[in-house]
Formats: C-alpha cells, structure tokens, sequence
C-alpha cells in the first residue's frame, strides 16, 4: 500500500489542475474574443450617432444651417466653415465630439458631378484603422437649389 506523506501531489491532482487550466485559458481566449467584437460594435454605434445627431443639428437647427427645417443660411454656412478654417478644435468640441475625434462635413449641389464638393468643414486626414461613420441630410440653401450636406465623424 502506499503511503502519502505530508507536501506531495498525486497524479489525478496534477491531470485536474493541468485541464482545469487549459479549459480555463480556452474560455479566456473565446470570452476576449466576443468581447472585442462587442467593443467594436459599440464604437461603430457610437460614432454612427453622433453623425446623424450632428447631421440633424446642422440641418434643422437655427443654431446649425437652417433658418427654417432644411431650408439652410448661407451667411451661416460660410461662418461655420470660417470658424472650422480657423478654430477646428473649438467646432469638435461645440458640435460635442472630443479632440481625438475628427469631422468631415461636404456639401454637394444636387445635379452636379463628382469632383463639384464644396468643403465647409474639413479637419485633418481621416487616420487609417479608425472607425468612420457617414450620413448626408438634403436642404435648400436660399436661392441657389437643393444641396446635399455629407457629415463623417471619427
């Protein structure tokens, strides 16, 4: 018979902790997995509504574009982008974005082709492996027809 004496591991106790490990570390790994997937879908989320809320601040808004729903100022617009041009950290933070995000807003007249985009508020280049998000919002701008406003928020 053998005897066990005080400090020593049997072999089933060494097997049970080595699996208890490994199932340990398998779930670990599936668990990191699903949650990065979770944690991108929230930024992709986040970052598409904050388009949309800044597309329809701008849109329908008297503080934004509008003197009226969709019917845009161009005293306004043209203000908007002096102030992007010049004070780019001032508008993220006005229309709510923090530093580390970016703005993107072009406005596009309806009928006319590719290349026609009017800037009013570009910041710097959109940084490789950011989540983009985009939404366009049409208005009239006063006497000139309709315009297609494209917001990007990163």
């Amino acid at each position: 018979m053998l005897r066990k004496t005080k400090g020593q591991f049997s072999i089933e106790y060494l097997l049970a902790f080595v699996l208890f490990s490994i199932v340990v570390l398998y779930l670990s790994f599936q668990a990191s997995g699903v949650l990065f997937d979770v944690i991108t879908e929230r930024s992709v989320s986040r970052k598409d509504s904050e388009a949309h809320r800044i597309a329809d601040f701008l849109a329908e808004t008297e503080e934004g574009f509008a003197s009226d729903p969709y019917h845009w100022d161009s005293t306004k617009v043209h203000s908007f982008t002096n102030s992007c041009d010049e004070k780019y950290e001032e508008v993220l933070e006005d229309v709510g974005l923090s530093e580390r995000s970016g703005l993107r807003i072009i406005k596009y007249k309806k009928g006319e082709g590719v290349g026609d985009e009017m800037p009013v508020c570009v910041g710097p280049p959109v940084p490789a492996g950011v989540t983009l998000a985009t939404t366009s919002r049409f208005g009239y701008l006063e006497d000139d027809g309709i315009y297609k406003m494209e917001v990007a928020v990163w």
